[in-house]
């Protein structure tokens, strides 16, 4: 007998009963897997994106944005394809409400010149 006491096999069993084993049959500490919950933000990158933000409303905001597409066409577009998702997909309505067409639009087909009208026709319906 070793340390003064001995564990019955029923004991043992017992104490096990309540542990989360691995795969491998090692107990798990407490909280794993648990991580972070969905749709919670990892601080580096909320932190990083607040940055940024603060960045671009220093440099100009939305002016800032068109003086580079003039002044920088091709790193003002590659910006774009950075931010424009590859596939599109719109359900366009009728004026009752109802479907017309199902559209699906792959833009890394697209030119840059037609980028740039379907962005300068969105300019013009949001000022309208």
């Amino acid at each position: 007998m070793r340390g003064g006491s001995v564990w019955a096999d029923d004991d043992l069993e017992g104490k096990m009963d309540n542990k989360k084993l691995s795969a491998a049959g090692k107990r798990l500490p407490p909280a794993a897997g648990k991580g972070r919950p969905k749709g919670v933000v990892n601080k580096l990158t909320a932190s990083v994106k607040e940055a940024i933000e603060a960045a671009f409303q220093g440099a100009g905001g939305a002016e800032y944005l068109m003086r580079q597409a003039e002044e920088n066409p091709v790193a003002f577009m590659t910006l774009l394809g950075k931010i424009i998702p590859s596939q599109v997909h719109a359900e366009l309505t009728g004026k009752n409400g109802g479907a017309i067409e199902t559209v699906s639009l792959n833009v890394k087909m697209l030119s840059t010149d037609a980028l740039a009208q379907i962005m300068a026709a969105k300019s013009n319906q949001s000022n309208e």
